[in-house]
C-alpha cells in the first residue's frame, strides 16, 4: 500500500505551506524510510526543489494531473491523500469509478464544499461535485466544514483536522503611535469576501469617522470587480476613509497592516481566511464574521470570542471581545501550533495504515 499526496490545483501560497509543512515539520517527527510522495500542479518546478525532503513529482496543469492520479489509480494498492482538490478531473474520476472509494482521503480547504456559483451549468457541475464528495475513505476538515459535510454524506468516516497555518516567529508588531479605529474588511479581492456588503454593514455599525483596509491584490486581472468596489467605497465613505491596496503585498507587510487594525471584518459565507483569522487572534485584534461561516463552531468550541455581522455592534462590543481574546492562551488553541499536530499525527496514521 503507498500514499501519494496531491495538490491538484496552483495554489501556490496554499501549496508552499503545506510542502513546507511536511518538508520541515511531518518529516522529522514522524520519518519514513522513503520520502512522501507528493503531485502537484505547478507551472514553476523549480520553486519546490527546496523541498528536499520530498519526493516531488509536478505536472503544468489540472488536466495533466489528473490524468496521472487517474493512471496510477489502476493499481488498486495505491491511495491519495487530496489536499484541497479544486480540480474538475479528479472529482470526474472519483464519480466514474476510475478512482476508487476506498483510495480517496480528502482534507477539505473549504471552497469546494460550498456552492456560490448561479446558472445551470453551475447546478449540474455541483450535483455531480456532491455525488463525487461521498465517494471517500475518510474526510479531514476545521469543525465547520464537517458539520456541514455530513449533513450530505452522514456515512463516510470524518476526522477534525486543521490547515497547518504559517505564523510569524514573533507575534504581529504593536503600532507605536494612536491612529483612527480602523477595520480590516476582507483578506483578498475574491468576490466570496463580499466587500461591498462589508462597506454598508460597517457604515451601518460605526459610523463614518472610522478607516477601512481592503486588501484587493489576489487574484490577479480582477480590476473589473475592484472598480465596483470602489464605487461604493467612494459612495459610502466619501472623505477618503476607505483605503484600497491593490496590489499583492509580503507577509511582512501584511503583519505590518494587521498591527495597525482594531476589528477585522469578514462576510464570507463560508469558511476561509483561518490563516488571518490566526494572525488577529495571536494580536488580540478581534474579528466580526458572517453567521453562515461555519467556522464560528470551531472558534466557540475553543472559547474564542465571536463576533457577527448582524450582531448590534459598537465599539464596547469590540473592546470586551479584545478583552477576552488577550486572555485566551494560543498555545491552547486547536487550530494553532502547536496545537494542529496531533490531527496530522492521526490523519496520516490512517491514511497511511487503516485497513479498509
Amino acid at each position: 500500500m503507498t500514499l501519494t499526496h496531491v495538490l491538484g490545483s496552483d495554489i501556490p501560497h496554499h501549496n508552499h505551506t503545506v510542502l513546507r509543512f511536511f518538508n520541515d515539520v511531518i518529516s522529522a517527527q514522524l520519518p519514513q524510510e522513503t520520502p512522501r510522495r507528493f503531485m502537484v500542479v505547478t507551472p514553476t518546478p523549480d520553486a519546490l526543489q527546496a523541498y528536499q525532503a520530498l519526493q516531488i513529482e509536478t505536472f503544468p496543469d489540472k488536466r495533466a494531473l489528473a490524468r496521472a492520479v487517474i493512471n496510477r489509480a489502476t493499481d488498486r494498492q495505491q491511495r491519495f491523500f487530496f489536499h484541497g482538490q479544486f480540480n474538475p478531473g479528479l472529482w470526474l474520476a472519483l464519480l466514474s469509478g476510475k478512482l476508487r472509494r476506498n483510495q480517496a482521503f480528502w482534507h477539505v480547504w473549504g471552497a469546494d464544499l460550498y456552492e456560490e456559483g448561479s446558472g445551470l451549468k453551475y447546478q449540474l457541475f455541483y450535483l455531480l461535485r456532491r455525488l463525487a464528495q461521498g465517494r471517500m475513505a475518510r474526510v479531514f476538515a476545521t469543525r465547520g466544514d464537517l458539520y456541514h459535510y455530513q449533513q450530505r454524506h452522514p456515512r463516510v468516516p470524518t476526522s477534525l483536522l486543521y490547515f497547518p497555518t504559517r505564523m510569524p516567529e514573533c507575534a504581529v508588531p504593536v503600532a507605536t503611535e494612536p491612529h483612527d479605529f480602523t477595520v480590516l474588511l476582507g483578506n483578498s479581492g475574491d468576490r466570496s469576501n463580499r466587500h461591498i456588503a462589508g462597506l454598508q454593514a460597517i457604515k451601518s455599525q460605526f459610523g463614518d469617522q472610522i478607516k477601512v483596509v481592503i486588501p484587493l491584490g489576489y487574484p490577479a486581472n480582477n480590476d473589473t470587480y475592484i472598480n465596483e468596489v470602489a464605487t461604493e467605497a467612494a459612495l459610502l465613505f466619501p472623505n477618503g476613509q476607505v483605503t484600497l491596496l491593490r496590489d499583492k503585498i509580503d507577509f511582512d507587510a501584511y503583519l505590518a497592516l494587521l498591527s495597525r487594525c482594531h476589528l477585522g471584518y469578514f462576510m464570507f459565507e463560508r469558511q476561509q481566511g483561518i490563516g488571518t483569522l490566526c494572525l488577529l487572534i495571536q494580536a488580540g485584534i478581534p474579528f466580526v464574521l458572517s453567521r453562515k461561516n461555519p467556522f464560528w463552531r470551531d472558534l466557540s468550541e475553543q472559547g474564542l470570542p465571536v463576533l457577527f455581522s448582524d450582531d448590534a455592534l459598537d465599539s464596547a462590543r469590540v473592546a470586551e471581545a479584545q478583552r477576552q481574546l488577550m486572555q485566551c492562551d494560543p498555545a491552547s488553541i486547536a487550530f494553532f501550533a502547536p496545537g494542529y499536530l496531533a490531527g496530522w499525527r492521526e490523519a496520516l496514521t490512517l491514511s497511511e495504515t487503516e485497513n479498509l
